[in-house]
């Protein structure tokens, strides 16, 4: 190990922990500590780090903050702490903290002899327990947001999102609806991210862009607060937000005097943190520099989400009849001022292919035999299918529909191919564990054509199913693009398993920000880190990629005579 070799801080609070890892001027992981907030702080009683009820989803503030001196002192106990020349992260996005104005005066006067939680759980915040990303209790200030706005295009055009509930803009204005004594302690408001950052530098620090494009109030193309939009909730909004808002890549102060005294840390440079999502979508996109591709990322998952790179704001036409497609989310990107993120989420992911897995192949049936069902020819255009059996977010949609190419069908789509519906799938054209990874994936490159005009060159993938042979070559054939899988470099290859990747994006601009001060190239690498690296596992068949360019108006037109039929005609099972 050398020993005085700089080191940077990226941090992540989830919903169940807090995850740090430290990198080398290298970009290579020297260690990564987690803080289980589920474990080690059962005091809380929460439920995977949070309180549900009903609709009603928070977390305890507290909890967040004696976690971050739990990390701290780790980090002191290893002996890197000392070493650290700069810290960024990112936290579970929409997420808001409520400080009382005692609450910044203590935050900005703290005592090394106490641990945070000790000065700050006695008057700090306004509310104890703060709002999460899986609340789904605000659907009527919402609907009002987007009344003010003028319908929800127009909320999406100013915001880069229609209302949604876990939204930071419609949670304050719940609570200022439903708590207005709370409401009127409020003296600043930071996301979780900030305030994180807060905690680090001693003071409120600003919100960045990227997350902020989190909230429903903050106008995307203007890189503010939306007046109108705060004016509406609240006239003191903006003030109680903070007028400036930053990108991702800048410096928002110097660590507290608190942890360089109770940690014997250097008062370093803290980079503002962001949101989970964009700072690991700047993580993966420092690897695919590296790789000489355009970042995209589609996570595979409970619920499937697709991140990639706009070349221009999509949402410029304020003529609704222009306007037909103000789905999914833009996000300002976190590292460069005048571009864009595209964040697309899906609720049918692996619980669907669960679903199909079990009632096409049977209970006991496992995912090499998923994989080996799907491993076939495409389906399109002689059959395909969709399976939403929780109601869809793209489209908006519930239940199972089969379609099948004939000369009697009803539907005429616009390759001027007739289909029919059907309750099960003729052996002849397929089966639904090929059809199921179609539609997935097929609808990505739908929504991703409303939004983007230019090619992707490549496509990163995480997640449990992204083992699977058949999902990883049905996205290369889809998309056209090669897939690549992360990883950690060893001697042996690449070791592909789920990466810090939020975490690691903050380290990764801690130090591209302060890089010029460390003057890498004087640093030996360590042999004892690892790096993260992104490795090829499949290319497109040209042939199936052309199957599927083919169909995909079709597809298009079948999908959204799924989404307009689901809520007044019978939908067929498996």
């Amino acid at each position: 190990m050398y020993s005085n070799e700089p080191l940077f801080l990226g941090l992540d609070l989830s919903t169940q922990q807090l995850k740090g890892v430290l990198i080398n001027c290298h970009k290579q992981v020297v260690d990564e500590i987690t803080v289980s907030l589920v474990d080690e702080f059962p005091e809380f009683a929460t439920t995977n780090g949070r309180y549900v009820d009903g609709d009603v989803v928070t977390a305890p503030v507290l909890m967040w903050v004696a976690a971050v001196d739990t990390l701290m002192a780790r980090l002191a106990a290893s002996g890197f702490a000392q070493r650290i020349c700069g810290i960024s992260g990112a936290a579970q996005q929409h997420g808001s903290v409520y400080w009382r104005q005692q609450g910044v005066e203590a935050l900005q006067q703290l005592d090394p002899k106490l641990s945070l939680r000790q000065q700050l759980e006695d008057s700090a915040f306004a509310v104890l327990n703060s709002p999460i990303w899986e609340d789904s209790s605000t659907g009527k200030q919402c609907r009002e947001l987007e009344q003010h706005a003028g319908g929800a295009w127009m909320l999406a055009h100013i915001t880069g999102s229609t209302a949604f509930e876990r939204f930071t803009g419609p949670q304050i204005a719940k609570l200022k609806e439903t708590q207005p004594d709370a409401w009127s302690t409020v003296s600043r408001i930071s996301l979780v991210s900030s305030f994180i950052a807060s905690l680090l530098i001693g003071n409120v620090a600003p919100i960045d862009c990227s997350d902020a494009t989190g909230t429903n109030i903050y106008d995307v193309q203007k890189k503010e607060w939306s007046q109108e939009l705060c004016d509406f909730i609240d006239p003191r909004l903006k003030q109680v937000l903070g007028a400036r808002v930053v990108m991702a890549t800048s410096t928002v102060g110097q660590l507290s005097p608190y942890f360089a005294q109770r940690y014997g840390m250097a008062q370093c440079p803290v980079v503002a943190f962001t949101g989970d999502n964009p700072s690991a979508f700047a993580g993966f996109e420092s690897l695919f520099a590296t790789a000489g591709h355009s970042a995209a990322v589609i996570s595979l998952g409970t619920s499937d989400t697709v991140l990639f790179p706009l070349s221009a704001y999509p949402y410029v036409a304020t003529d609704p009849l222009k306007f037909q497609h103000p789905d999914g989310h833009v996000l300002q990107h976190p590292t460069k001022t005048n571009e864009y993120v595209a964040m697309l989420c899906y609720k049918n992911g692996s619980l669907a292919r669960d679903w199909v897995r079990e009632r096409s192949l049977g209970a006991s049936s496992s995912w090499v035999d998923f994989s080996s069902a799907a491993n076939i020819q495409p389906m399109v255009p002689n059959a395909l299918g969709f399976y939403y059996l929780a109601t869809e977010i793209l489209p908006y949609a519930k239940g199972v529909f089969r379609f099948e190419k004939c000369s009697e069908g009803d539907l005429v789509c616009p390759s001027g191919a007739k289909y029919k519906q059907v309750e099960a799938f003729s052996a002849i054209n397929g089966n639904d564990a090929r059809a199921i990874i179609e539609s997935q994936f097929m609808s990505m490159c739908v929504d991703y054509r409303r939004k983007e005009a230019g090619a992707l060159t490549g496509v990163a993938i995480t997640g449990g199913a992204s083992r699977n042979q058949a999902i990883q070559q049905a996205i290369s054939d889809i998309l056209g693009v090669p897939v690549f899988a992360a990883g950690i470099q060893t001697n042996k290859g690449v070791d592909k398993q789920a990466l810090a990747m939020p975490a690691y994006g903050g380290a990764i601009r801690a130090l591209n920000q302060l890089d010029t001060a460390v003057n890498s190239s004087s640093k030996p690498k360590t042999d004892s880190a690892v790096s993260y690296v992104l490795e090829r596992i499949c290319s497109p068949n040209n042939n199936n990629h052309a199957v599927y360019a083919q169909a995909l108006a079709d597809f298009e037109f079948l999908r959204d005579f799924a989404s307009r039929t689901s809520s007044t005609k019978q939908t067929l099972a498996i």
